[in-house]
């Protein structure tokens, strides 16, 4: 035999192995969904069914009281790195394969630690797993199964699986990386009103403009156990509320109030105030290098 002729074969040959796994094309491909919030971070990892010209999937397709993954193959997975909350329902941290029990009305849906299970091995009851009942939402399609975080805020997020005319949306709750509350003993010493101002870094520069270093108000009061500051005229528009999270003595970060919910949280800053006799006498504005960039005095 020639060696062209053993190369041609061996071409041919090649043609006919199987694709790799990363080539490989799916009936319902492989698909990854994390987000994170407030320093809490949810995995979905599942496979992805297509309708095709199937007309009926529940009650047909998946039978009713078949106990389904939301997704095909392996079953789907849903990961959290710290304890949530789920539809008010504890979940630890872990992975956990996501079944949901279908029902004409009604759904239950099903946390199991057994991660590593094909679609086709449902679980059966166990005392490990966490269940619930749902009631699925009517909607348009989809066509391709799909999980999603349509709405999110400062403490949790909703986590939707929609697929061929249903959605069931799950309701999650992070922890608080830090915590919004003060103890009233500790918040007594600095509710008042203080007068704030900038320290320019270039003092030449804040003699020609004026306007960059005009005195501010600060008024901090204590309700709902939270340190409240309305801050007159603000820097920054999001910047008019403020709530003050503790995170050591007499230290605080300052975080954002929109319409009274946390927005975001300015950890490049520090809020450190001065206590004499159990009463806050003023506080320095440090930035992340420990620079004090601005100080409040207080006026009553």
């Amino acid at each position: 035999m020639t060696a062209s002729r053993s190369l041609v074969l061996l071409v041919a040959a090649a043609a006919l192995l199987p694709l790799g796994l990363d080539a490989q094309v799916r009936a319902s491909e492989h698909a990854v969904m994390a987000q994170t919030v407030d320093g809490t971070t949810l995995t979905v990892e599942y496979f992805r069914p297509r309708i095709r010209d199937r007309r009926q999937i529940y009650g047909k397709v998946i039978t009713w009281g078949e106990v389904w993954t939301p997704g095909a193959n392996w079953a789907t997975t849903l990961e959290v790195d710290k304890d949530i909350t789920i539809n008010g329902h504890k979940l630890a941290k872990g992975k956990y394969s996501v079944w949901m029990e279908v029902q004409p009305k009604e759904w239950t849906v099903i946390f199991d630690p057994k991660s590593r299970v094909f679609h086709t091995n449902p679980p059966k009851p166990d005392s490990t797993q966490v269940r619930f009942t749902v009631t699925p939402d009517k909607v348009d399609g989809p066509d391709v199964l799909t999980w999603s975080v349509p709405m999110l805020s400062p403490s949790g997020m909703t986590l939707d699986m929609a697929w061929a005319g249903k959605r069931v949306s799950l309701a999650i709750v992070a922890p608080p990386s830090l915590p919004l509350t003060t103890a009233a003993d500790i918040a007594s010493r600095y509710p008042g009103s203080y007068i704030f101002n900038w320290i320019p870094e270039d003092s030449a520069k804040a003699e020609s403009d004026t306007s960059s270093n005009k005195p501010s108000a600060w008024v901090v009061t204590y309700t709902t156990g939270m340190l409240l500051v309305d801050w007159v005229p603000p820097p920054f528009e999001e910047w008019s509320h403020l709530v003050l999270i503790k995170y050591a003595d007499n230290a605080f970060r300052p975080g954002s109030m929109l319409k009274g919910e946390l927005f975001d949280v300015e950890t490049y800053l520090s809020i450190e105030f001065t206590v004499e006799n159990g009463r806050a006498t003023g506080f320095d504005v440090r930035s992340e290098d420990d620079k004090v960039i601005g100080k409040g005095v207080r006026k009553n």
